[in-house]
C-alpha cells in the first residue's frame, strides 16, 4: 500500500472535512465514486497531503489512488473527529505542547509533571502504543513498565488530552514520518484555541534559567514564533534503571545539538503544513541564557565522557 489515510484523526473547519494522508514515493491522483466536492492539497516539502471535502462527512464509500497505470482503492472509510472531545481549558494566551509517543511509561509521568510545573497550559499527546512495528530508541538499562500511555494520561484529566494514533510508517521508513504528520494535525486542530504550541518530544525538557513560568516568559514574545537552542544531557552509567528519574540521572552536558520551536498561532497560516519541529520560516532564535531545550539521551544512546560538565538537576 503506497498511501495511508489518517481518517481516525480528522478535522472539521470552516464547514470542511479535513483528512490527512501520506504517500510513499509517487504522488497519486485521487478520485472517489461518492458525490463529494473535494480538493487535494499536497505539501511541497514532504510526502504529505490532505483532502478537503465540502461539508461534514462521517463515511466515504471508497477513494481510489492512481499511480500511473496502477489503481489502489480503499473502501468503507469511517471519519473520526476526536479533537471535538478535547477537554483542555484553553484561551488565547495558553501555551500547549503537542507531541507523539509510544511505549514510554518508564519516563512519561515525570515529563508531564515537569511541563505542568513549568506552566504549560495543557498537553496534547498522540498515543502510538498500538503501533507494534517500531521500537523506541532506549538502549541498555531496565525500562520500568508503569502501564500504558492511556493509563498515565488518565491521571492528568483536564491537563493532558490523549488522542489514539495507532498508525505505523511505511515499510522501511523511519518512525518520524508518522510523527511528522501529527505536527500538522495537532497544530491545525488547536491553532485557534491557544497562543503558542511547543513541538517537543517526551525526552525533551524546556528550561528557563531564571526559573520563570513559561507563559510569563513567552508573553514577552507575543506574536512571535521562538526557536530554542539545545544541548544533549546524558547519565554517567550505561545501564541505569529508568523509572521517571531522567532528570536525576541526566546531569552531564553533551554536544550542542538540535533546536526546537514554539509556534505562535498568529504566525501560522490556515491549514499550513508543519514540516519540521526544529525551525519555522517566521522564527526568532533565542539565546541559551534566556531559555534552553535539553534532549535527554540515557545510557549508551549518548555515552558519558569525563570531560562533560555536570549541571544541577533541572528538578531543583
Amino acid at each position: 500500500m503506497d498511501t495511508v489515510l489518517f481518517n481516525d484523526v480528522c478535522l472539521f473547519k470552516n464547514n470542511k472535512t479535513i483528512i490527512y494522508g501520506q504517500y510513499l514515493n509517487v504522488k497519486p491522483s485521487i478520485k472517489t465514486n461518492s458525490p463529494l466536492h473535494f480538493n487535494v492539497i499536497f505539501c511541497k516539502n514532504r510526502n504529505d497531503f490532505y483532502i478537503e471535502i465540502n461539508g461534514r462527512v462521517t463515511r466515504i464509500d471508497e477513494i481510489t489512488f492512481t499511480y500511473g497505470d496502477n489503481d489502489v482503492t480503499i473502501k468503507d472509510i469511517v471519519i473520526g473527529f476526536p479533537f471535538e472531545k478535547c477537554n483542555l481549558e484553553l484561551n488565547a494566551d495558553s501555551v500547549i505542547v503537542s507531541t507523539m509517543c509510544k511505549d514510554y511509561s518508564s519516563r512519561l509521568e515525570e515529563w508531564i509533571e515537569y511541563n505542568l510545573r513549568l506552566g504549560v497550559s495543557g498537553i496534547v499527546l498522540f498515543d502510538n502504543d498500538e503501533n507494534k512495528k517500531n521500537k523506541i530508541n532506549e538502549p541498555s538499562g531496565q525500562l520500568t513498565n508503569n502501564g500504558s500511555t492511556s493509563d498515565i494520561c488518565k491521571k492528568y484529566n483536564g491537563k493532558v488530552w490523549r488522542v489514539n494514533f495507532n498508525y505505523s510508517p511505511f515499510r522501511k521508513k523511519h518512525w518520524n514520518t508518522i510523527q511528522r504528520i501529527t505536527l500538522s494535525i495537532g497544530v491545525n486542530a488547536f491553532r485557534e484555541k491557544c497562543g503558542k504550541i511547543a513541538l517537543i518530544d517526551a525526552d525533551e525538557f524546556i528550561h528557563i534559567p531564571t526559573k520563570g513560568n513559561l507563559i510569563e516568559f513567552l508573553s514577552t514574545y507575543k506574536g512571535k514564533t521562538v526557536t530554542i537552542r539545545s544541548n544533549i544531557l546524558t547519565n554517567k552509567s550505561n545501564n541505569d534503571t529508568i523509572n521517571n528519574n531522567i532528570l536525576d540521572l541526566c546531569q552531564y552536558v553533551g554536544e550542542n545539538k538540535y533546536t526546537k520551536t514554539i509556534l505562535d498561532t498568529r504566525q501560522i497560516s490556515p491549514m499550513e503544513f508543519i514540516v519540521s519541529p526544529h525551525e519555522h520560516r517566521k522564527q526568532i532564535i533565542l539565546p541559551k541564557d534566556e531559555i534552553i531545550h535539553y534532549h535527554c539521551w540515557v545510557n549508551s544512546r549518548c555515552k558519558y565522557d569525563e570531560t562533560m560538565e555536570k549541571i544541577e538537576c533541572l528538578n531543583c
